[in-house]
């Protein structure tokens, strides 16, 4: 987010930083990826090799937009659903992507993914998943912007324990739930000071 904790404008990121989008790239590279409804309309189409799930109760309104698209609802491992909705190979033959559909994060157990479980916005979803992370990693852009869709507050729930870059327009630190942390240690570590935010963009259902 941007020093004003700002992620989006008009459902858009309000900046353009290749970087970042390289490291974000890398950092879900494989892994399943978890937006809200107006996010992947955003992107206008899944990521490639990544699980995508979107999370949405407009489940008709996703077919309508996107009738190339075949979404069903994920019911987890344990479910009459397959755990993946579709499979094409648009961008390349080789890859392949999954689109999957939940309505709510509470039907969501990371231990039905073989894969990390990595939450990507708007600012509704990382307010409802806040609280149920181990880790957060969060990009800085050090600049002040206008927009209508901030990044939660998260600072009581977690703790710095890694910058990972620090560019000229941005940087990247590792925070940490503090409920992971033994008591002794939660005490003796300090919380950064700086605004943060979260790579992805805004508000989405």
């Amino acid at each position: 987010m941007s020093e004003n904790r700002v992620i989006g404008q008009g459902n858009k990121i309000p900046w353009y930083l290749p970087e970042d989008f390289r490291w974000f790239k890398e950092m879900t590279m494989g892994h399943v990826i978890v937006m809200g409804r107006k996010t992947f309309e955003s992107l206008g189409k899944p990521l490639p090799n990544r699980k995508n799930l979107v999370l949405t109760r407009h489940l008709e309104q996703l077919n309508k937009n996107h009738p190339k698209f075949c979404f069903r609802e994920w019911r987890g491992e344990s479910g009459q659903m397959p755990p993946y909705q579709f499979n094409f190979s648009k961008f390349n033959e080789n890859e392949k992507t999954e689109i999957l559909v939940a309505t709510s994060l509470a039907k969501l157990d990371p231990m039905d993914f073989p894969s990390k479980v990595i939450i990507c916005g708007g600012a509704q979803i990382y307010e409802q998943a806040l609280f149920r992370c181990s880790d957060l990693y969060l990009t800085i852009v050090k600049r002040i912007v206008g927009g209508d869709a901030f990044f939660p507050a998260f600072e009581d729930r977690f703790q710095a324990v890694e910058e990972m870059r620090d560019c000229a327009e941005f940087k990247i630190i590792h925070f940490r739930n503090r409920s992971l942390f033994p008591a002794t240690q939660s005490r003796n570590m300090t919380v950064g000071q700086e605004l943060l935010s979260g790579d992805n963009p805004p508000d989405s259902e």
